[in-house]
Order: C-alpha cells, then sequence, then structure tokens
C-alpha cells in the first residue's frame, strides 16, 4: 500500500497497476515459502538433537578443593512430533577426579514439552541416572568406596531465544534424592545457531554443576556428618538439531 501511495504522489500512472502487482507476487511468494516452511516442519515424524561438550571443572571432595579436570560429556535427544509418547534423551558425562573421586554418570530423560514458543520453549519430566565406575575416599583414609547405584530425579530443560537474534539462553535441571544420594545437576549458558537448510548447527557454552551428598556412602571424614563430591566450571561444546 505505501508503494501505491508514492507512486500516486510521483505521479507515474504505471506504477499504480504494476507496483501493486508486484508487490502482491512476492508478497504471494513469501507467504508460500512460509507456509511450505510451516508444513514440513509439523510433517516432520520427529527431531533429532546431538552434542558433545568438554567441562573444565574443578572438584570438591568432603568441602576440600582437589584440583580440575577436563571432562567429555556427549548427549543424543529423539523427539517425536506424531505420538503422545514422551521425548528422550541420554546423555553421558565422565568425571575423573584422581584418587578421591571418580564416576561415570548416565542420564536417560523422559519429558514432555510443556511450553512451545517461537520465543520459549519448556520441558519438564523424570531422569533416571545410573552412576558407574564410582569411587570415593575419605581425607583420612585410604579405604575406597563405590556408589554404582539408580537414581530417580526430576527434570527439567528451558530455551528462551532473544528476538531478532540467533542468541538463545538455555538452562537444565536435575534435582532428586533416592538411594542414600541427594543429587543436582545444573547447566545454564547460552547458544548460537547457525541455521542450514536440512538442519542448525550451535555453539553453546556455560556453567555446570553437579553436587552429590551421600547419607550412608562411608563413615563421618572431617568432622561431617554426609559424604559430599562437588563438581563445577565452565563448559563449551557444538550441537546439531535435524
Amino acid at each position: 500500500m505505501d508503494r501505491v501511495v508514492f507512486a500516486a504522489m510521483a505521479g507515474a500512472a504505471i506504477s499504480l497497476t504494476a507496483i501493486p502487482s508486484v508487490s502482491f507476487a512476492e508478497t504471494s511468494q513469501s507467504e508460500s515459502i512460509t507456509q511450505e516452511s510451516q508444513v514440513t516442519a509439523v510433517d516432520a515424524p520427529y527431531t533429532i538433537k546431538m552434542g558433545a561438550d568438554m567441562w573444565w571443572g574443578s572438584t570438591k571432595v568432603d568441602n576440600t578443593r582437589r584440583g580440575w579436570v577436563d571432562i567429555p560429556s556427549i548427549y543424543i535427544a529423539y523427539q517425536p512430533t506424531r505420538s503422545a509418547l514422551p521425548d528422550m534423551s541420554y546423555r553421558y558425562t565422565a568425571v575423573d577426579g584422581g584418587d578421591f573421586v571418580a564416576f561415570d554418570k548416565h542420564d536417560l530423560s523422559f519429558y514432555y514439552n510443556v511450553v512451545s514458543h517461537k520465543l520459549m520453549t519448556f520441558d519438564v519430566g523424570l531422569t533416571a541416572t545410573q552412576y558407574t565406575g564410582s569411587h570415593y575416599r575419605t581425607i583420612n583414609s585410604s579405604t575406597q568406596y563405590d556408589f554404582n547405584d539408580l537414581t530417580v530425579n526430576l527434570y527439567s530443560y528451558a530455551e528462551i531465544k532473544i528476538p531478532e537474534t540467533e542468541w538463545h539462553i538455555i538452562g537444565q535441571f536435575e534435582v532428586g534424592n533416592m538411594n542414600g544420594i541427594k543429587s543436582t545437576d545444573f547447566m545454564a549458558g547460552i547458544r548460537y545457531q547457525i541455521p542450514f537448510d536440512s538442519m542448525t548447527v550451535s555453539l553453546r557454552g556455560g556453567y555446570r554443576v553437579i553436587d552429590l551428598e551421600f547419607s550412608d556412602l562411608a563413615p563421618a571424614s572431617a568432622d561431617l556428618s554426609e559424604s559430599l563430591v562437588f563438581v563445577d566450571g565452565y563448559f563449551f561444546g557444538t550441537e546439531i538439531r535435524f
């Protein structure tokens, strides 16, 4: 409409017919492409997300810092769009803090998307966590204990898109209390996505914390009534969605 008014003011009579026609054609083509993209997105039977992070974590055992470790973490998620079944994801994290603590953490999550908006998404569900290859020892003893246990935790994940950019604020939170383990696994950061025709590649980074409290893992150490394992630090990684 602005083009028509401008043409009329300019006195170019031909523009009164040509420009609106072109505008209408461009608009129709744009709407057609948008509708095709929406149909393609809706018709896609599933979405797959996979990625890998390197986490530079500082370990603390029974409130005593034990140094920095390089911690690899990988994950994959399957999200069906035509099924009442929940979305699911698997994440593996390997922590090797030397003589005082080490463990492999396997997280299998089942969740539903409860908020879906162009600027925000929010998922809630449950995570089954299996610890393997674990050992822990107190500051006053060379005896090693293991905690190769299974726990079930509450799960949540959220993304907030910064308008008119490819930046997203991300966060994931898992918390539980089972088999003598109070556990918290928290991640917060940012994600920058690079869209392609058939996939999206993202770079992401942030801060992650694993906090474990054991009520009956070992006798009290260093005047503590519980055995404590804490890992925190920054991470950086890449992700692919298709």
